[in-house]
């Protein structure tokens, strides 16, 4: 009943055409999303599980910071709007500033490349997995991930068109905005189209959250769009979404687990992404 519930009245399509621009198709969530049927659901789930460790989350931070000062040439977030954004997320995310000027003073002392690199992997024949990793040490860290895999019984494998990549910009509508309209979703979709979002989905209509779809060259310009609507932006990344989700039985779910966790503890893995449907709720 639910899912034929959800069947009929989880997704809007609509064709919208905005000054005589390229049609784009907008798709809003109407009511709040069940775990595992949500588009962005099983991220957020993996995602939590790293965040939910200040110390993990800090680190992710000072490697962003790094990452925004090598790519924006200048460590003076006047200048250098990368560098801004992050240091307005490590602030969101509580770290203190003394935390953050002292990353951004290393990072400076540091001249070794960052770069950035994708890893896939396989688990047990039909979990497929996409490690987004940051390092200066390519080859060292593969290494350190090879001996899990093995543990584990994983193995690095190219998973091809197993995944989709977008941008994912999460944003919370100001509150007198949200005090003043009578329908979110309406403002939220018409927010999208003047911003030239994909898609956008309500995911907490008391609070004002929103999380806008993009292409993963677009996060940028359109967090600006997205800013001068006055939405406060609480994250924002390159996201890799499932083409299909399978499901572990309970035993092998634990050991997954314990793969994944082993896995978090490696300094250099950003982000982890699976299809692994989140039966957790």
């Amino acid at each position: 009943m639910v899912l034929q519930r959800l069947a009929k009245v989880l997704l809007v399509s609509k064709d919208y055409c905005y000054n005589k621009s390229v049609i784009r198709r907008i798709v809003l969530t109407k009511y709040p999303l069940l775990a595992g049927h949500s588009k962005w659901a099983n991220i957020k789930h993996i995602k939590a599980e790293k965040d939910g460790e200040k110390a993990m989350v800090f680190l992710r931070v000072a490697r962003q910071l790094r990452l925004a000062i090598q790519e924006g040439g200048s460590t003076d977030p006047v200048h250098n709007s990368k560098l801004r954004n992050v240091i307005d997320d490590a602030l969101r995310k509580n770290m203190p500033m003394s935390s953050i000027q002292s990353s951004i003073k290393k990072s400076q002392q540091n001249k070794t490349e960052l770069k950035r690199y994708r890893l896939d992997l396989r688990f047990k024949q039909k979990v497929f997995i996409v490690l987004i990793i940051y390092t200066d040490n390519y080859s060292g860290l593969k290494q350190e991930i090879a001996s899990i895999l093995r543990k584990f019984g994983a193995m690095m494998i190219d998973t091809n068109n197993l995944f989709e990549e977008y941008g994912l910009i999460e944003a919370t509508v100001s509150k007198e905005r949200l005090d003043s309209t009578k329908n979110i979703e309406e403002l939220a979709t018409d927010d999208a189209i003047e911003c030239g979002a994909e898609e956008v989905e309500v995911s907490d209509a008391t609070k004002g959250l929103v999380n806008f779809i993009c292409r993963p060259e677009e996060v940028l310009s359109l967090r600006k769009s997205i800013e001068t609507k006055n939405y406060i932006i609480e994250n924002t990344e390159h996201i890799y979404t499932p083409v299909k989700y399978v499901e572990l039985p309970s035993e092998e779910q634990a050991v997954y687990e314990k793969f994944i966790a082993k896995l978090h503890q490696i300094s250099g893995i950003e982000e982890i992404y699976d299809n692994l449907l989140d039966t957790s709720e």
